[in-house]
């Protein structure tokens, strides 16, 4: 009988990469729980679109179709200018398109599949507090609950409403930027290059969009154009320069580490504002960066339905983990948003952890195997951040590749060989 108390491996966080990590396990018959500090699923996100290389792990589970099913298929990414497209690459086919679904849509899926075999996720949990031991830990979770207080003017609070102890076998920490199992870890967190700030607009729109994603260059910018399911558009404007107006009060506590609060997931990054109430984020702002980024853009703007203006880091941990506890997705690794790369190794990385961590329980293998993780993801996210064996323009390659050789570099939504090869059908290859 399975011990509630003593999961072999308990994964905390339940965005998209803790809920496939979780199901990955589940499937190969290991004993899991998941918690999360939030109060549902998110409604809302960035992240929108699924690799055609993780298209292959969401075939191992018999959900490539469902996911193709409610996806906006895309074979090409165009690479442009204030003239229009100037190099264009495949970036997969019929049955490997880069499939661009809400991350919302893929969490609910994960979910649902999730409680077909039992396992349910704990949300408004958090992991107050991480014991590594030897052949396991010992994890605090505190359960959140809104209570009403006050005399004269009533109001609610969450205040903790349960806690108990947790001893499971391994910790996966799919828990974001503010990761508790990467502190407990002691992993510092560097940035790698300088955060970016984007502006966000979603609408319908006439355009044909040709199954096509575009990405515009302007004076050291990156602007993306993702079409999306149902006849709608995104476009997302780096903002240089830009400086945001005083973060909420609660957010602020949270990402400087003094606790986690339930919230609705809104995820990710660190959403600065729902948009209305920001002059960047006006339609009159967003006329503007098209005729000044994108003139070539002429479809119409109809009823814009999501506004926001987005962090993105740029952060790689100094480890993945060691011994009982280790880290998959955000927690580990923050890049730009154009490659969609954060979410889409997170997923990768959750399928190895599950495939090692299954070793490790029933077939008797060394927990020092995950050592290999941590060797192995390190130096994949090192080339996706340009600092080891990162393709480079040669004597042939395009001069206007040239020029912008890091922002394209960004932009492909591969990894690995997939990447190398990606990037050489570009004139970027990788040196010696």
């Amino acid at each position: 009988m399975f011990d509630e108390l003593r999961p072999e491996v308990l994964v905390v966080g339940a965005g998209p990469v803790g809920l496939f990590t979780a199901l990955s396990l589940a499937r190969r018959n290991v004993n899991v729980r998941i918690i999360d500090t939030g109060v549902w699923a998110c409604t809302h996100s960035y992240a929108l679109a699924v690799h055609p290389q993780a298209l292959d792990l969401f075939a191992a589970l018999g959900l490539r179709e469902r996911i193709l099913e409610s996806s906006y298929p895309v074979h090409r990414i165009a690479f442009c200018d204030r003239e229009g497209t100037r190099v264009a690459v495949d970036a997969g086919d019929s049955a490997h398109p880069l499939a661009v679904v809400r991350q919302d849509a893929l969490e609910n899926l994960l979910e649902d599949e999730l409680e077909k075999l039992g396992v349910k996720v704990g949300w408004r949990q958090e992991a107050a507090a991480i014991t590594p031991l030897d052949d396991g830990a010992r994890v605090l979770v505190q359960k959140f609950e809104k209570e009403s207080r006050g005399y004269i003017v009533a109001h609610t609070e969450w205040v903790v409403s349960k806690t108990w102890e947790l001893e499971p076998r391994f910790v996966v920490g799919a828990d974001g930027y503010n990761s508790r199992v990467r502190r407990t870890l002691d992993s510092e967190f560097p940035e790698i290059a300088p955060a970016q700030y984007f502006a966000v607009f979603e609408f319908r729109t006439d355009a044909d969009l040709k199954h096509t994603v575009r990405v515009a260059f302007d004076n050291g910018t990156t602007n993306v154009l993702w079409p999306l399911p149902g006849g709608a558009a995104r476009w997302s404007f780096e903002l240089p320069g830009y400086t945001p107006q005083a973060p909420d009060p609660v957010e602020a506590l949270r990402r400087a580490g003094f606790g986690d609060f339930p919230s609705e997931r809104q995820k990710d990054r660190v959403p600065l504002s729902p948009g209305l109430d920001l002059p960047v984020l006006d339609e009159v702002h967003l006329r503007e960066y098209l005729r000044e980024r994108a003139p070539w853009f002429t479809g119409s703007i109809e009823k814009l339905t999501w506004r926001i203006v987005v962090r993105f880091e740029r952060r790689l941990a100094k480890r993945f983990g060691a011994g009982r506890l280790w880290l998959a997705g955000d927690a580990a690794h923050l890049t730009g948003p154009a490659g969609v790369h954060s979410m889409n190794l997170g997923f990768w990385e959750g399928s190895d952890l599950a495939q090692r961590i299954e070793a490790v329980l029933r077939g008797g293998a060394d927990p020092r195997t995950l050592d290999e993780y941590n060797a192995r993801w390190l130096g994949v996210w090192r080339q996706l951040h340009g600092l080891e064996r990162a393709p480079a323009p040669g004597a042939q390659t395009d001069p206007w590749v040239a020029s912008h050789a890091a922002q394209i570099l960004g932009s492909l939504p591969a990894w690995g060989a997939a990447y190398e090869d990606m990037a050489a059908r570009l004139g970027l290859a990788v040196q010696g």
